[in-house]
């Protein structure tokens, strides 16, 4: 079983290499036993990253075997072709270790300033996808498209690994999730979904991709919070991670089953953070997400997951010094290989 992490960018400014702390912690992920370490990807939000695929260049210039990739990268917003460059670059680099995870997003501001269009997000990431498998496996390409059009190209550098780096495909809607059976090499599972919704798109993916004549793999996405102290956990830690990771999902919430969450909150329903995180978490002790991982594996058949530990910088505070977060942080991430990666070896 393989297991990856989302990668927090940690910035001190005051240290002489500010982003010490992040290099650290893709090391101690190294050393853990952890498959990739990911970054996401937002325009004009502080403490998110604007150009991730320059950052995870540096992550692997600073690893020998971990996997780097995004989670995810919006592609509808940038050119493809010049994306295709990007991270063949980073497989160079990296000597064959980048995936590239993608999604849509759901701020029409970071496609109006980028010149591209939000009302044609969907169609922009069909085309975007067939460009990138195209130009990453075969020189001397031609494409006709509603987007973009190119003769005779060969993009350089040509990626190291063969035929081209992963694509991992994120959605919930049905035409995403198709898309990602069609055109990408694993779909990613909602890292907000419960178990049920994600399981009527995983029966989805998985008939499309049979149909497509792919293979069907997926990665499952979960927040996740570990620790020694189960007490401590349920009753101080997860109310208030809840509380943060709540309006968060609210700016992307796609799904009826999360609306339907939130509309009983707004309607002063009180809902135990338990009830929330009991199919949408990794939480509590090393035998605690053990079983919920199993429990997934045996729901799903889940192979490969991806955690995001700890709920992140608060907005606004990428530039203050981020050392009690780096230790929380790097003692889930040497805990979870410690115990719970060998479970599933």
């Amino acid at each position: 079983m393989k297991f990856s992490f989302s990668l927090p960018v940690l910035r001190d400014v005051f240290e002489r290499d500010p982003f010490r702390q992040t290099y650290e912690l893709a090391s101690i992920a190294e050393a853990s036993g952890f498959d990739t370490a990911t970054i996401g990807h937002h325009h004009f939000m502080p403490g998110n990253q604007s150009d991730p695929l320059t950052f995870m260049a540096t992550v692997a210039a600073r690893t020998d075997v971990l996997r780097v990739g995004t989670g995810i990268f919006q592609l509808p917003i940038h050119n493809p072709v010049r994306v295709a460059e990007q991270v063949a670059t980073i497989d160079q680099i990296s000597a064959g270790r980048v995936s590239l995870g993608v999604g849509m997003g759901w701020w029409p501001l970071e496609y109006d300033v980028h010149g591209s269009v939000f009302s044609e997000r969907g169609a922009r990431m069909e085309e975007a996808l067939q460009i990138l498998r195209l130009v990453w496996s075969t020189e001397r390409a031609t494409f006709d498209g509603r987007f973009h059009r190119f003769d005779d190209l060969t993009v350089y550098p040509r990626p190291v690994q063969a035929p081209h780096p992963p694509i991992w495909v994120a959605g919930v809607a049905k035409a995403a999730v198709d898309r990602a059976a069609r055109l990408g090499d694993a779909w990613l599972w909602g890292p907000v979904q419960s178990l049920s919704a994600g399981g009527r798109c995983l029966d989805q993916y998985s008939a499309a991709a049979a149909a497509a004549g792919r293979p069907g793999d997926w990665i499952l996405r979960r927040f996740a919070w570990l620790g020694t102290d189960r007490r401590q956990i349920e009753d101080e830690i997860l109310p208030a991670y809840i509380g943060g990771l709540v309006e968060h999902w609210r700016e992307s919430a796609e799904d009826a089953e999360e609306q339907a969450l939130f509309a009983r909150m707004d309607a002063g329903e009180v809902v135990r953070p338990q009830e929330i995180a009991a199919d949408r978490l990794l939480w509590g002790t090393p035998d605690d997400v053990i079983a919920q991982i199993q429990r997934y594996r045996d729901n799903t058949g889940c192979e490969h997951i991806h955690a995001a530990f700890g709920a992140g910088l608060p907005a606004g505070a990428a530039d203050r010094s981020t050392l009690g977060e780096f230790d929380e942080i790097a003692a889930m991430l040497r805990l979870f290989g410690r115990e719970v990666i060998p479970a599933f070896g």
